[in-house]
């Protein structure tokens, strides 16, 4: 068997619109952000150049069928003639985003681009009059499939290497948002050797045979989708055997970055008990003996943060979009909290990393921070705070004080246009409430 090389990639979104961003983004910064996912696609064709791969399969949500772009069509249209040219076929199938409906029909794709039908279809690879591959794929027909379109695949008898296309979501992920819902154990039956999956925008490989693999999106759209972003290079040996490799695109970075506030140990940062759960990375930062109790403290050790963010990134990176989770308990608590405090800030942060390889931008700052006092000699105090922050704390421990708090909230989170506004009450949110409705007693009876 003739080894070969492709290019798996999905959820492109191209001219998706950033999420969560203000106006105050510097114009520069902002164009940057909003071409992103271009230069993404700019990249995906150059690597397959550079590779010489023998082709390239997109497995859905190309671009936005909310945006309605037209220029997103053309891109995909001019990057497949790229390829074309070059001998080097694409196989496309359609997602919930971008379902066969969604179509320009005007718009004619080069002869060597395969667009999947809501059918399954198979379609050969052919090099020197040879059939290195066979490539199995289908579409949503809308932006609503909820079909399983897994159990339409079946392997032929030829001995090539065999690769499915599909946009679909495994088992429970994604809520209640189950477009074209499979197993895993449904991919696998079918016989294929390798699955090129999309929906997911995070990189997964979820069964190693066969392969079932979620490249994750070329570009990041939000705060939520931190981290390098890019494809999948697949490399399929004579014997069978795959390689993957995983090859960053997109030029813009999300990251959330911690800065406590509080001491920190001679050559790590350390969590404060007292800090709420964060999904952000612990970045290593320098060497301080005491809680900061500044504001130039605090800006040097937040620069520092980024700084080590920032150097984490692809060399391809171009811009970073930053989120500040301020953590710890310091004398600084107080400070954060104030809005107007913050703001400016916020403001003097983004004047301070601007300049930054890549260029920074701080989107926005969390503040999971706690006051500089003896939490235990506090709820030790016979008056109306240490009565509150007991209950507060005892809310946190007991199941009935967490049902509690529940109830009182339900209310307010069963409007209408609150479950529009507001995150889900899970858990942590719930417990992040109760931790900052004690915190905002504290400020308000605890005198200075």
């Amino acid at each position: 068997m003739r080894p070969i090389t492709f290019v798996h990639a999905a959820d492109l979104h191209l001219d998706a619109a950033s999420g969560g961003l203000g106006a105050d983004m510097p114009p520069a910064f902002a164009e940057r952000l909003h071409s992103a996912t271009f230069v993404a696609l700019d990249r995906l064709v150059a690597l397959c150049l550079a590779e010489q791969a023998d082709f390239l399969v997109l497995a859905g949500d190309v671009y936005n069928h909310e945006d309605g772009s037209l220029r997103a069509q053309i891109a995909l249209r001019d990057a497949c003639a790229r390829l074309d040219a070059a001998g080097i076929p694409v196989f496309i199938a359609h997602g919930n985003h971008d379902p066969l409906s969604s179509r320009i029909a005007s718009l004619v794709m080069p002869s060597g681009t395969v667009v999947f039908g809501e059918d399954v279809s198979v379609h050969p690879v052919v090099r020197d009059g040879e059939t290195i591959a066979l490539v199995h794929g289908i579409s949503h027909a809308s932006t609503r499939e909820t079909r399983n379109l897994a159990r339409r695949f079946a392997r032929t008898a030829d001995a090539c290497p065999q690769v499915g296309v599909l946009h679909c979501t495994i088992g429970t992920a994604d809520g209640e948002q189950r477009y074209a819902p499979c197993t895993v154990e449904d991919l696998a039956s079918t016989g294929l050797d390798y699955w090129a999956l999309g929906h997911i925008h995070l990189r997964q490989v979820l069964c190693e045979t066969p392969r079932v693999v979620y490249p994750g999106s070329t570009q990041g759209l939000h705060i939520g989708e931190e981290g390098d972003h890019g494809c999948t290079l697949v490399r399929v040996d004579a014997a069978g055997g795959i390689v993957l490799e995983e090859r960053p695109l997109g030029p813009i970075r999300w990251q959330a970055v911690p800065v406590d506030i509080g001491p920190l140990a001679a050559t790590h940062s350390t969590s404060s008990q007292d800090a709420s759960p964060t999904n952000a990375p612990r970045l290593a930062t320098a060497a301080s003996a005491a809680a900061l109790t500044d504001v130039d403290g605090l800006v040097a050790r937040t620069v520092r943060a980024i700084e080590e963010a920032a150097a984490e990134a692809h060399a391809g990176c171009t811009g970073m979009v930053i989120r500040l989770v301020f953590e710890g308990r310091g004398p600084l608590d107080r400070l954060l909290r104030r809005p107007t405090d913050a703001s400016d800030l916020l403001d003097l942060l983004r004047g301070e990393v601007a300049d930054l390889t890549p260029p920074c931008w701080v989107k926005d700052m969390e503040v999971h921070t706690r006051p500089d006092v003896d939490m235990d000699a506090m709820l030790r105090r016979d008056d109306l705070l240490g009565a509150t922050l007991r209950n507060a704390t005892e809310a946190l421990q007991s199941p009935d004080g967490m049902s509690g708090a529940r109830t009182a909230l339900a209310t307010l989170y069963e409007h209408h246009a609150a479950r529009k506004a507001l995150p889900p009450l899970d858990e942590a949110t719930l417990a992040a409430l109760i931790a900052d409705a004690g915190t905002l007693c504290l400020d308000l009876l605890e005198s200075d």
